[in-house]
């Protein structure tokens, strides 16, 4: 198919990536908000912390993407940050993804 188009292998694995890191971002978004709501909204959760829980669900989902894509990038910068238990090993599990997805990305694109 891509030969059809004339693309470039290159060009095909790195959209693949891109797609891929999306819908993980988006996965872990809706999850980083599912636990603090499994947590009834705790007052230690980062919605209850931050001011998120009156917010329209379109910025509570945009918190938690941003969430996920600065943790999934390393870059982490600390405004939205992990203070239950729950929050904790789920921020944890996401860094070690983070360091196998860079790994993988790395390994396959080179």
């Amino acid at each position: 198919m891509f030969d059809l188009i004339n693309m470039n292998v290159g060009v095909v694995k790195m959209l693949m990536v891109a797609v891929s890191v999306l819908f993980l971002v988006h996965l872990m978004g809706c999850f980083w908000f599912l636990i603090a709501r499994l947590d009834n909204f705790n007052p230690e959760t980062w919605v209850i912390r931050k001011g998120y829980i009156d917010e329209e669900p379109g910025i509570q989902y945009l918190a938690s993407i941003y969430w996920a894509l600065q943790t999934l990038t390393t870059v982490g910068f600390g405004d939205i940050n992990a203070c239950t238990p729950y929050e904790k090993i789920v921020a944890i599990c996401w860094m070690i993804s983070g360091i196998g997805f860079y790994s993988f990305t790395i390994g396959n694109l080179s």
